[in-house]
């Protein structure tokens, strides 16, 4: 008799934990997977709650299921769709997300079996969980504009980081790391120039991953030039009064402040999230207008917003509202 669908789910997370390994050196060696990793203890836990729960479900609806690599698009789909009525649309996309690392942490468990769970054929379905509610609401390009231009009174340049929100797509976070010397005026995708995001710390990139972010059009060009004007490449882009480095913190606040008294809460969650999320609508626009594929233009838009070009729709639905 082989152990239940949750043991054998379970022990295939144990089997991958690597907390001491380091997922920055790990991730620029061609040489290691790392697919399969867990490397923080926190991960391993969403990770490890989600294969008992599914690893239920299975032995619950689905009982002729005896050996993990058994396991189907058909049951992972019935899964996230139980789980509609009490996830939101971003956890939704983390679960499918995360059961696509415990079918890797398998793989590396199980190596005698053939793994083949189809999770790319699985869609996504509709929360139905607080219908009305929208995190991150995106923030379009006129009320970014209006906001930079409110914030530009104040001794602080967090209108510059708002402002590379705005015409770069860039995180809080991202911000606040970039100097001068990212920028570049000419050249890119689009031959406005382009803006590199440095991997690290550093950078500021999410998960160490470094990318490059090309400048839209004429405005975007004139708006991100205005910010950098009369600074040296090594100086920062939005600094403090003092021309020390600002932390997301003062970012994220003061967008906070300005937006609620004049629009309300009509912009919810992460407002600097909301301007990244109208950005990659526009991008992705300029490319399939460009001439490029839906699905080239959702690969393009994943790797520019820092995802990586193999996250698929899942993710870019996370951002772009109409894919077309």
């Amino acid at each position: 008799m082989p152990p239940t669908m949750r043991k054998q789910l379970e022990h295939a997370v144990y089997t991958c934990l690597a907390y001491g390994d380091s997922k920055r050196s790990d991730k620029f060696n061609d040489a290691i997977d790392t697919d399969w990793k867990l490397y923080s203890r926190t991960y391993k836990r969403d990770i490890l709650d989600l294969a008992r729960n599914f690893g239920k479900f299975l032995s619950t609806a689905y009982p002729s299921i005896k050996f993990a690599h058994q396991i189907s698009g058909r049951e992972i789909q019935a899964y996230l769709d139980s789980k509609a009525p009490t996830c939101t649309s971003g956890t939704l996309a983390k679960l499918h997300t995360h059961i696509s690392k415990i079918e890797n942490c398998c793989k590396q468990t199980y190596k005698k079996a053939r793994f083949s769970w189809h999770t790319d054929t699985v869609t996504l379905p509709a929360s139905t969980k607080n219908a009305d509610f929208v995190k991150d609401t995106p923030v379009p390009l006129e009320v970014s504009k209006t906001i930079i231009a409110t914030l530009q009174g104040r001794r602080s340049e967090v209108s510059h980081a708002v402002t590379l929100s705005t015409y770069a797509g860039m995180r809080a976070e991202e911000t606040t790391c970039m100097k001068v010397k990212n920028l570049h005026l000419s050249g890119g995708e689009f031959g406005f120039g382009y803006v590199t995001i440095a991997k690290g710390p550093e950078g500021g990139a999410k998960g160490g991953r470094p990318r490059t972010i090309p400048i839209l059009n004429q405005e975007a060009q004139d708006a991100l030039k205005s910010v950098t004007a009369g600074k040296a490449p090594e100086e920062y882009v939005a600094a403090k009064a003092d021309g020390t480095k600002m932390t997301p913190d003062n970012v994220q606040r003061s967008l906070r402040e300005v937006m609620d008294k004049q629009f309300g809460h009509i912009y919810k969650g992460n407002r600097n999230h909301g301007m990244r999320k109208a950005w990659a609508q526009r991008y992705y626009d300029a490319v399939r207008n460009g001439g490029c594929t839906r699905k080239q233009a959702v690969e393009k838009t994943n790797e520019v917003l820092g995802h990586g070009s193999n996250r698929g729709e899942v993710m870019v639905k996370m951002y772009v509202a109409n894919i077309w």
